[in-house]
């Protein structure tokens, strides 16, 4: 039995691609895959030519040549598509060896599964990116997470920063991941698998936080004499 691998179908029927991965072929996966991360590439590079997260190259324009600031900018938009690479790589078939070693469902069965969350993740960041274009500024905060509200009434940055990962996708996510597994393995004990989820994804709230307090210009700066 064939069935065809359909982005929309499934992103609220993740309980039914489990069925079907158990029992039939898919078709046009690969399609499907090349799609999201071609998606994924555009939307990050128009992010970095658009102005996001470029804030630390304003500077080069008075300290250095016109030249020296287009290589840098060019730079910085091939360090860009390198990150989406490995963010979308992350969460399609990082996410899926993670999975599956938790549940024992196999690595190929999960993959599926993790090109929707991709997509979905991709979709918030091209929501919040055009209203950042709208409006012409950028936060650090994501208005669809608990971030701004946490900044209101939190001194710790790091909290901040944490709460900003937990947003209305990630519930999301955590619905789809959770039917997909309850799905392809039929055990009574459902609740021990939304924990589960809830840990692994709460964990990678926690180090997400922790890397934007990693000294990255420091580093950087140690490793080329303060500069280039």
């Amino acid at each position: 039995m064939f069935y065809e691998y359909r982005f929309w179908h499934y992103l609220t029927r993740s309980d039914e691609l489990a069925s079907n991965l158990q029992t039939g072929k898919m078709r046009n996966f690969t399609r499907r895959l090349i799609i999201v991360l071609v998606t994924g590439i555009i939307l990050f590079s128009l992010r970095n030519i658009w102005g996001m997260n470029t804030e630390t190259l304003t500077s080069l324009m008075v300290s250095m040549t016109t030249t020296d600031y287009i290589i840098a900018r060019f730079a910085s938009l091939a360090g860009t598509i390198i990150w989406s690479l490995l963010y979308i790589g992350f969460h399609i078939f990082g996410v899926a060896l993670i999975l599956s070693w938790i549940t024992k469902i196999p690595y190929s069965r999960l993959v599926p599964l993790q090109v929707l969350i991709t997509g979905i993740l991709l979709m918030e960041k091209a929501i919040i990116f055009m209203v950042f274009a709208i409006k012409g500024v950028t936060v650090n905060l994501s208005f669809l997470s608990f971030g701004p509200l946490a900044a209101t009434v939190m001194e710790s940055w790091y909290l901040i920063l944490f709460l900003n990962q937990l947003t209305i996708t990630s519930a999301l996510i955590i619905s789809l991941q959770f039917r997909f597994i309850t799905g392809y393995l039929q055990h009574e004990n459902r609740r021990a698998y939304l924990w589960m989820l809830v840990g692994l994804h709460t964990a990678m709230a926690l180090i997400t936080a922790s890397v934007a307090f990693i000294p990255f210009n420091s580093m950087l700066n140690s490793v080329f004499g303060g500069g280039f």
